[in-house]
């Protein structure tokens, strides 16, 4: 069952714009729910006064504002201000507000480049691959001649490309990263990506052709490979395929109900997974 969430104030007659995501608020619970979605967009311009006063006058919070007009006063940051507004309404669990807090709070200390990476990668992160790919590629022409941190650009860019199915792009970005880097993770997965591109016998023979550079690295990735496979045995999953193909072994003439069934319990552990959320 999923988690009750009693709404606090009330909703405002007067909107309040976030101007970074551009997004107009009603209430203070969709105030949070901007604040985790758009946490990279969060910044000195969304914790300000004008906000504070709109939670107490609009929204009925007059003890939020109170704090919020304290925090502004002791010229506190920007991760203090939005964790006090997610504290006060409970709107997400203690961890995840620690973890929005953490990523506020580490935000202070970045370079520009690395401020930019991290709207790339939580971008990446939330499966907004496009634009976290747009942020890396400007990243890149912007970045100069930093190779480490060029290298991490690439390995993400990689790594949304994977996540696109892109697999020779991720193979080239991957390989890229590790030529700047010598980093093994980087080489690990461009050997990912290159044993999800090539068929079987390709792959032992491009292994064989670079034994000296990738023997090391390829034998790392069968150990990963090993393990997702024994967890993806053990799993739930496998084991409601399993049932799948027996019932449609022993009634094939029923494999349209089979897999109507099947289908319908996916879409409700879906269902619940969001009520959950």
């Amino acid at each position: 069952m999923g988690r009750v969430i009693l709404c606090m104030g009330k909703v405002a007659n007067i909107p309040f714009l976030l101007k970074k995501p551009g997004i107009q608020i009603y209430s203070v619970e969709e105030l949070c729910y901007c604040i985790r979605e758009h946490t990279f967009l969060m910044d000195e311009e969304t914790a300000c006064k004008e906000l504070a006063d709109w939670l107490g006058e609009e929204c009925d919070l007059p003890e939020l504002a109170q704090q919020l007009h304290a925090l502004l006063k002791k010229k506190a940051g920007t991760d203090s201000f939005l964790t006090t507004v997610l504290d006060y309404t409970g709107y997400y669990p203690k961890e995840e507000i620690q973890r929005l807090s953490r990523f506020l709070n580490a935000d202070n200390e970045r370079s520009e480049y690395e401020r930019r990476k991290t709207i790339g990668d939580y971008l990446a992160g939330n499966g907004k691959y496009e634009l976290a790919m747009e942020q890396y590629r400007r990243l890149l022409a912007d970045g100069g001649n930093d190779t480490e941190f060029s290298a991490k650009v690439l390995h993400n860019m990689g790594y949304v490309s994977s996540r696109l199915f892109l697999f020779e792009w991720a193979a080239e970005l991957f390989y890229q990263a590790y030529t700047l880097s010598g980093d093994g993770e980087s080489l690990v997965q461009y050997l990912a990506a290159k044993r999800l591109l090539l068929e079987e016998k390709e792959y032992v023979d491009f292994i064989i052709a670079n034994h000296e550079e990738c023997y090391e690295a390829s034998m790392e990735l069968e150990r990963r490979v090993e393990q997702a496979s024994e967890a993806w045995d053990k799993s739930e999953q496998a084991k409601q395929l399993a049932d799948i193909r027996a019932e449609l072994s022993e009634h094939p003439e029923n494999s349209r109900h089979i897999w109507e069934d099947a289908a319908e319990q996916i879409k409700e552990a879906c269902r619940n997974m969001i009520r959950e959320k």
